[in-house]
């Protein structure tokens, strides 16, 4: 009787969250190709993010579950929303934060902060700061908050690892045109291992129950200050009749002399997405990242490549280090609708085919340099590469990925509720 109301509280409120998240949602695309859990909350354009500098925060929901937190059930109201609230009938002021508990951990955790948007017509500028104490994950990109919390949930198979982060921030937007963003915020965080506490699942037959790694092997608490700047070319991923591309950068920059860091490192960042509308019925899509780290990273903000949402076909962030490449091609056919200007519908079902292409290692002349260009050694040759198959079934989506060059993985199956990208 405890599991059967512990899953209806899960379940309902996993719905509420995401029909809020909806709801309060002001960014619509020309063309709406994608369907999937945590479809409100993602961008489709930058590293799984609202946008570049989001990630400098730690990246949360309100209703989640996992290893560490067991069931989380909170209250949420995200930020860099560019809204035009009011606050003490102040204008163009937004509230925003989360405050939680977290059952497995047993503890309260709490974000809270506040931004200003400045423009009369058009909003051209954010101004911004957050104060939080609450776990979070490197691995956002990988697959939804929600879609892992009901992977977790139902079945034991947690795709993100965890740490908690305690500290503050400010930030600032600026969209001096519609297709032009640019951001910078400074952080100050202290970042700390936790262990894993709960392994419930449902259906706990052929869970995986991972072990929830520390932030570094030597180090279980880490201080650290930086600066992060980041810029997103058409941001919104708006589509024209046949053609849609995004670029996004973003820099961590932890190794300035004023900031006496534990760790003193700076990760460089690159992403671009594009769509391509080959006729009514066929969609190409494309994936480009690539990342370097000067200085000494602790392990929890290297690269990691490898399993759900990156290299399907190789085992969970097997290729890691200070230097990364990833490519990922995918062509989908669905069916011709009067309704999506000229584009293929593919909220029904449609078939994908894909190719993953990518590697991760440590190159030793990053440590010693600010260089994030010049030591960038990873030759076409040592790339991994797996193809696959898949079948999406509206917001469900069944994946078949195998190894065909490269380092060691195996035929792997996948059930996704989101967009692999």
């Amino acid at each position: 009787m405890r599991v059967l109301i512990s899953t209806f509280i899960f379940v309902l409120s996993m719905s509420l969250s995401v029909v809020a998240q909806h709801s309060s949602s002001h960014i619509s695309l020309n063309v709406n190709l994608y369907e999937g859990v945590d479809e409100a909350f993602y961008s489709k354009s930058t590293f799984g993010t609202k946008n570049p500098i989001y990630a400098a925060f730690p990246v949360t929901s309100m209703i989640r579950h996992n290893r560490v937190d067991g069931l989380f059930i909170g209250y949420q109201e995200d930020k860099m929303g560019w809204n035009r609230s009011e606050f003490l009938g102040i204008e163009s002021i937004d509230i925003h934060g989360m405050a939680g508990y977290s059952v497995a951990q047993q503890h309260f955790q709490y974000a809270l902060g506040a931004e200003k948007s400045i423009g009369n017509e058009r909003k051209w500028l954010l101004l911004g700061g957050q104060l939080h104490r609450t776990t979070t994950s490197e691995d956002y990109w990988r697959t939804g908050l929600y879609e892992n919390s009901i992977s977790s949930f139902a079945t034991g198979f947690d795709y993100h690892d965890y740490y908690n982060a305690e500290g503050y921030g400010f930030y600032a937007l600026l969209r001096p045109v519609r297709m032009l963003e640019l951001g910078a915020s400074y952080n100050e965080d202290r970042f700390s291992s936790v262990e894993m506490n709960t392994d419930f699942a449902l259906i706990s037959r052929y869970s995986s129950f991972r072990m929830n790694p520390a932030i570094d092997p030597n180090f279980d608490q880490i201080d650290q200050k930086s600066l992060n700047l980041g810029a997103t070319i058409n941001p919104f991923m708006l589509t024209r009749s046949f053609f849609s591309t995004t670029i996004s950068a973003k820099a961590k920059l932890a190794n300035m002399s004023p900031l006496n860091n534990d760790f003193a490192y700076n990760k460089w960042e690159v992403e671009t997405k594009s769509t391509l509308r080959m006729d009514k019925s066929t969609v190409f899509k494309w994936r480009f990242m690539a990342g370097t780290i000067t200085g000494e990273a602790p392990m929890f903000k290297q690269f990691a490549l490898g399993g759900i949402g990156s290299m399907r076909a190789f085992g969970y962030k097997s290729m890691q280090g200070n230097q990364m490449l990833m490519s990922n091609f995918e062509m989908q056919f669905g069916k011709s609708s009067s309704h999506t200007n000229g584009w293929p519908n593919l909220s029904s079902t449609y078939l994908t085919l894909f190719l993953d292409s990518g590697s991760s290692s440590f190159n030793q002349n990053f440590v010693n340099t600010n260089n994030p260009v010049a030591n960038f050694d990873i030759p076409m040759a040592e790339l991994s590469h797996n193809a696959g198959v898949g079948l999406g079934l509206g917001a469900v989506r069944f994946e078949v990925a195998q190894p065909i060059i490269g380092s060691e993985g195996r035929t792997s199956f996948w059930i996704r509720l989101n967009p692999s990208f």
